[in-house]
């Protein structure tokens, strides 16, 4: 039997590239509670804030689990025009919860389709926790015409 296995791990290189990224991916899953630096980039990786698209593209086969409180928030002004009027009102309660990737609210399917219908300009405001961290990311989605949008991240405060 010993003599068998050694023949399909020397002539099957797909089965060892899916035992490769399957260990990997495992490893990854089981370090992000210990690491903060793993748990970062998957955050970043939600917020689509990765350093490079290979760093996001690497994440890929990741699966996007429920690991962060992720919450998105959804204003017709940008942020802050209405702080100096309303500086006490408690704001957490326009956030809300969502599955996953927080930016698919402004760049996906329904999300996407509620939020700029009407066609004018949105200010999205992401927020995602773990264990201490913290990534918060602000997107304004500026209308250039008929169904067409350019998404520009706002400088981080």
């Amino acid at each position: 039997m010993p003599t068998r296995l050694n023949e399909v791990l020397k002539n099957d290189i797909g089965f060892i590239a899916i035992l490769f990224s399957v260990a990997a991916i495992a490893t990854w899953l089981l370090l992000m509670p210990i690491v903060p630096a793993i748990a970062n980039a998957t955050m970043h990786r939600f917020h689509l804030r990765s350093g490079s698209f290979m760093r996001f593209a690497a994440q890929f086969p990741i699966p996007a689990m429920y690991n962060f409180a992720n919450r998105t928030e959804v204003n017709d002004v940008p942020p802050g025009f209405v702080d100096s009027f309303f500086g006490s009102l408690d704001v957490d309660d326009s956030f809300r919860y969502i599955n996953h990737f927080p930016a698919r609210d402004a760049t996906f399917s329904v999300g996407r389709y509620v939020n700029l219908r009407d066609g004018r300009d949105r200010w999205f405001t992401l927020e995602s926790d773990y264990r201490g961290q913290q990534l918060r990311t602000q997107l304004h989605l500026k209308n250039r015409g008929e169904r067409d949008f350019v998404l520009l991240r706002q400088p981080e405060s």
